[in-house]
């Protein structure tokens, strides 16, 4: 069994079975990987992989449970790798943020700053996630982060730690009759065509449960996951807007107006998730504590000495997070 041939079972599982896409995505040739594939099943005595002719159909149950301890595998060795970068040059190494349109655009960009003028010799990236990926929205990289305004649940591979809580708001055309009110109720927001994020989110979760309550029913007009598009589709005049205060106090040039309903929604909940595989380096605690100030070297050392999630919650119960 060679290391190659688990990392060319990894790129096929990533890449929906396709033999094709796995090779492009290793820089190999497609007959190299089957045959690879194909010397490690003979090895092993089982099938990986269901085939019609030519063609993987699906991964075989004893596949998936293989499957399962190679990417164990894989993070093992990129935590080795971390291991001797980190003695051989401290200063350099990768580090991966996966979050949304609206935290990368309105809450990353001054840590982003801070850190790289710290780190300038450390590769810093920023990948895309959404909340409708749930679980599986949450890389679990020896260098990848995921900040995210979504419940992931819970996780016994990931730590999970609070980061900030953030709040909603409301956006309409400059002319539309709530323009006028200071304080809209329930009632008058659930009075006309709604446009918010897509089931899965936090924030959707919170307008659901606070209509509910009420008893209010309400008229979805549309949902999606970038704010931007929605503050364009009311200017537009198709409804109102609830999202993410952040971006919704962030519409000069646009002809739409904000209207603050802390009165109506409490505050929805933030995380940042990492692997428990993660070997935590000077520079990512200079990150955490730059982005969340409550996550001091101290206290991280302290959760990751008692990763229990009732432990956890413990520990973070006394903290104040930052609201935005």
């Amino acid at each position: 069994m060679k290391l190659q041939q688990l990392k060319y079972l990894k790129a096929i599982s990533d890449n929906n079975l396709n033999v094709s896409a796995a090779s492009e995505a290793l820089f190999t040739t497609q007959p190299g990987v089957s045959k690879q594939v194909l010397l490690l099943e003979k090895e092993l005595g089982v099938r990986i992989f269901e085939r019609h002719g030519k063609h993987l159909q699906r991964i075989t149950d004893v596949g998936e449970k293989i499957l399962s301890e190679v990417e164990k595998m894989l993070r093992l060795e990129q935590k080795i790798k971390a291991i001797a970068k980190e003695h051989v040059d401290p200063g350099t190494g990768v580090f991966n943020i996966f979050t949304t349109h609206t935290i990368a655009r309105y809450l990353l960009p001054a840590s982003v700053s801070v850190f790289t003028k710290r780190h300038p010799k450390i590769n810093f990236n920023l990948h895309p996630t959404l909340p409708s990926q749930a679980k599986g929205g949450i890389s679990r990289g020896y260098s990848d982060f995921s900040i995210v305004a979504h419940d992931v649940g819970a996780d016994s591979d990931l730590i999970i730690l609070p980061a900030y809580l953030w709040t909603l708001g409301l956006v309409v055309p400059e002319d539309h009759p709530l323009a006028s009110i200071e304080k809209p109720t329930l009632e008058d927001i659930s009075q006309y065509p709604l446009l918010t994020y897509e089931q899965g989110a936090s924030g959707r979760e919170r307008i659901d449960e606070t209509f509910r309550n009420a008893g209010l029913a309400l008229n979805y007009f549309m949902t999606a996951m970038d704010a931007d598009v929605i503050k364009r589709y009311v200017e537009l005049g198709f409804g109102i807007g609830i999202i993410s205060s952040l971006a919704a106090k962030d519409i000069e040039h646009m002809k739409l107006k904000y209207i603050d309903i802390n009165h109506l929604l409490e505050p929805c909940q933030a995380w940042i998730c990492f692997s428990k595989d993660v070997i935590l380096q000077n520079y990512m605690y200079d990150f955490l504590g730059s982005f969340s100030p409550h996550l001091t070297k101290t206290l991280m050392e302290e959760v990751l000495m008692n990763s229990n999630s009732n432990r956890v919650e413990a520990i973070f119960k006394d903290i104040k997070l930052p609201v935005y």
